[in-house]
């Protein structure tokens, strides 16, 4: 057989000669995990948080490498308001297995949602502080920052059954069945909040509710020794009951101010154990000594980076050369294409081809030619484009007559036409609201084209848009 713990091949017996695991009780152990974690899932399921919290906490106890247990305990704790312990399990468990965990998931979408950790951390702040005012007889203002606590965080189930002994204590049967429905709807059999409720529908609540106003005024006093005059009689009551619960709770969440308030701050673990907080020490050890290495150049990481780097460059530069290339070949082709398209008088489509070239990349020679190209076909080219401007004018598509115009004008800008393609540019730029650009086209027709047939329309055209500015 294989040892469960380390792998190791048992040939006799059930003890691993190389861990000295009993595998007996390992299996025992791993089968008693696997009932808790069932009972677990089957009670979170239900919304039943506090029995799923009891049988996961028993699961990991018999098996704490189980992650997915630690997980689904930190999803239990997060659905009562206890997101500082839900973090907790949830950053074992990382640790425990880093890859294709969603734990890390959980920690990361919390710590992207700043503001909603904020607002939980608030509230178990508050809850703290209300705590502590019960314990110096500050009825009110501790529930009044109960109620906040309520607000900030509303899955906070131990606030809420704070707030219904409270409420219990001052006879207030109403808010005090709101606060336990309220606790019951998140977590469905919350032992507390099932007490309270027995407590609230018993036919003897008028003596209870008595002790009860006595219990939460003095609940600091017992827990913390201020006051020893509590009749011994009482201790099967159900607020004696409830004092015992709120003293550990008292201790944990006094001593855990600090604590809760730096995990939210930070999202690293609490101490849970000495040999954990040594492994998490060492880890940051190493992560410094790996950063300095990495500031400095000399760890792998980072040596194997500065070689990508400058093989990328050597890359990009090799890349943009073959462009280069391409563009140059790629333009020659176009060139000759346009020469043929010329030589058929098809002046449209080479027009085009020479419209897109660059000519930054032709050679002096190249580029004179171009220029004997674009003289032979431009004007016709000109021509139809002047033509399909005028037509989207009509038809109202102004931007797309405005383009037209402007490419036909910037190719012909002295055949017959192009006084006309001014004068519309300038029409569709009094239509945008633009007057200075089109008292800038109609100025060009005045001083460039003597003869227009549009030439008194326009100067008449500068006199009003003269008159509008002034």
């Amino acid at each position: 057989m294989v040892c469960s713990k380390c792998g190791h091949k048992i040939s006799n017996g059930y003890i691993c000669p190389n861990c000295g695991a009993d595998n007996i009780l390992f299996q025992k152990a791993r089968t008693a995990s696997l009932r808790q974690y069932n009972k677990g899932v089957a009670f979170a399921k239900e919304g039943d948080y506090s029995s799923a919290i009891d049988a996961l906490k028993e699961c990991i106890l018999f098996d704490k490498y189980n992650f997915v247990a630690r997980n689904l305990l930190g999803i239990s704790y997060f659905q009562i308001g206890l997101v500082t312990e839900a973090l907790k399990e949830w950053i074992i468990s990382a640790s425990v297995k880093k890859d294709k965990n969603p734990a890390q998931r959980y920690i990361d979408s919390l710590q992207e949602n700043a503001r909603l950790l904020e607002k939980y951390s608030d509230g178990i702040n508050m809850y703290n502080k209300a705590l502590e005012q019960f314990r110096l007889g500050n009825d009110d203002l501790a529930v009044i920052q109960l109620k906040k606590s309520v607000d900030m965080n509303p899955a906070l189930v131990d606030a809420s059954n704070l707030l219904t002994a409270y409420y219990i204590s001052i006879k207030d049967k109403a808010k005090a069945k709101k606060t336990v429905y309220r606790v019951l709807k998140i977590d469905k059999r919350n032992p507390k909040a099932l007490e309270y409720l027995a407590e609230i529908t018993s036919s003897e609540k008028s003596t209870v509710n008595a002790d009860s106003t006595k219990a939460v005024s003095t609940i600091s006093e017992r827990n913390y020794g201020y006051s020893e005059n509590i009749q011994k009689d009482r201790s099967d009551s159900f607020f004696n009951k409830f004092k015992t619960v709120l003293r550990t709770d008292i201790a944990l969440f006094a001593a855990g101010i600090i604590l809760t308030s730096a995990v939210f701050a930070t999202l690293v673990m609490p101490s849970v154990t000495t040999g954990e907080k040594n492994k998490i020490d060492e880890m940051q050890k190493r992560i410094s000594e790996l950063e300095d290495e990495n500031l400095n150049g000399t760890s792998a990481f980072a040596v194997k980076y500065k070689n990508l780097e400058e093989e990328l460059k050597k890359l990009q530069e090799e890349n943009n050369k073959y462009k280069g290339e391409y563009s140059i070949k790629q333009q020659e082709l176009d060139i000759q294409t346009a020469s043929a398209y010329i030589a058929s008088e098809r002046y449209d489509e080479a027009a085009e081809i020479l419209y897109n070239l660059n000519a930054d990349t032709l050679s002096d020679e190249v580029k004179a030619n171009v220029d004997d190209m674009k003289a032979q076909c431009y004007p016709q080219a000109g021509e139809t484009i002047f033509n399909s401007g005028i037509s989207a004018f009509d038809s109202g598509n102004y931007e797309e007559a405005k383009a037209l115009l402007q490419k036909s004008f910037e190719m012909a800008p002295k055949e017959t036409f192009s006084d006309n393609a001014l004068f519309v540019l300038a029409q569709i730029s009094e239509k945008e609201g633009d007057n200075a650009q089109a008292k800038e086209y109609y100025s060009r027709i005045v001083n460039e084209y003597s003869n227009s047939d549009v030439f008194s329309q326009s100067e008449n055209k500068i006199t009003e848009l003269s008159a509008q500015n002034g």
